[in-house]
């Protein structure tokens, strides 16, 4: 008998006692990290069948890849199959309880739309809802291009180059000069170069400086040079915060396992695999275990998200984790977040007001 049910589940979907029992093996096993037997989850969920039903249906649902034995217990714990299943069906679209909105939003506030600030405040947010690692990385341009710079008389012939690009990023360079420059000319020398190469891109910039010679040569040259290393730096830069949540879990207490997740961590490789699969700022993705591209990311479970002001300027924001992870507040809480850094963007690069 339960191989044709079995059967029948594979071809349509699960019934309602079958999905019940799966959703709270999901929520029981994340909260408390042991497998679930049938006695446990009818003492604890007051369920109105008997143990032999449920182990039938758990029975199933094992026979389907939902669930598994763990070793030698007699309980279940869910599959990589089972998370994406209560992911997609049981879940439903989870948010964030008003109240820990309003004390986000006013956490946000303290910031006064600082993008760096902001950052940081959006990484701690999402390791303490979560209680699992926050990556974010910076915003950046798809196609970076000039927004200003000045030129500031230090002393003698050193001038300050300070150049901000579209993405908000903001480089200091010094340019050592012939012969000395005051400070007036200075000036009008960048209002007018600002007019020329404001919004061109940085192979623009370089074809530029190579048409012209002198104190314009030198600053554009110097110019193409900070926008090559912001790209440079876009590929690789991803800030972390909640490691020593992520270690307390069960998963990771071995020393062995501990070490995989902060080579995991170590430089940009990570956001390089995971950039390219999220294809729009509002596109939430969720890779549960050996849902991951890469044999790195296949004990974890990756939920990722863009946000930004524009299509062109976006950044990358989320969290890594065990696959027992809570699907719910975390999937909220970057949804909430992301919004929220999508609104101190937008209020940066355009004349909006963000929304609260």
């Amino acid at each position: 008998m339960r191989v044709l049910i079995g059967v029948i589940n594979m071809i349509g979907e699960l019934s309602a006692r079958q999905q019940k029992i799966l959703k709270l093996i999901v929520q029981d096993y994340v909260r408390t990290g042991r497998a679930v037997g049938s006695k446990s989850l009818i003492d604890r969920y007051k369920l109105d069948v008997s143990p032999a039903t449920v182990r039938n249906e758990m029975g199933v649902l094992e026979e389907l890849a939902y669930l598994q034995h763990p070793h030698t217990s007699a309980g279940r714990v869910p599959t990589d199959s089972g998370y994406r299943y209560y992911v997609e069906h049981l879940l439903g679209t989870p948010s964030v309880p008003v109240s820990e909105q309003i004390r986000i939003r006013h956490q946000f506030s303290q910031v006064e739309m600082q993008v760096a600030a902001s950052m940081k405040l959006a990484a701690a947010v999402l390791a303490e809802a979560s209680g699992n690692i926050a990556l974010i990385s910076p915003p950046r341009s798809t196609r970076e291009t000039v927004r200003h710079f000045e030129l500031i008389s230090l002393r003698d012939r050193l001038v300050l180059l300070i150049l901000v690009t579209q993405s908000g990023t903001v480089h200091e360079s010094f340019l050592h000069l012939d012969e000395a420059i005051d400070q007036d000319v200075l000036s009008t020398s960048s209002r007018a170069l600002n007019d020329q190469i404001r919004d061109l891109t940085f192979p623009d910039i370089q074809q530029r400086a190579a048409n012209v010679d002198g104190f314009e040569a030198l600053v554009l040259r110097q110019i193409a040079a900070l926008m090559q290393r912001t790209e440079q730096e876009s590929t690789a830069e991803l800030h972390s915060e909640g490691l020593e949540r992520a270690l307390r879990q069960p998963e990771f207490s071995q020393g062995e396992v501990a070490q995989q997740l902060l080579e995991v961590l170590r430089g940009g490789a990570l956001l390089s695999v995971l950039l390219p699969q999220v294809r729009q700022k509002d596109d939430l993705r969720i890779f549960i275990g050996s849902e991951n591209v890469t044999d790195d990311l296949q004990p974890y479970g990756v939920i990722i998200a863009r946000y930004g002001a524009t299509n062109e300027v976006t950044g990358l924001m989320g969290i890594i984790g065990p696959t027992r992870m809570p699907y719910d507040r975390s999937i909220s809480t970057v949804r909430y977040v992301s919004a929220i850094l999508s609104d101190t963007l937008r209020y940066v690069h355009t004349d909006d007001q963000p929304e609260h």
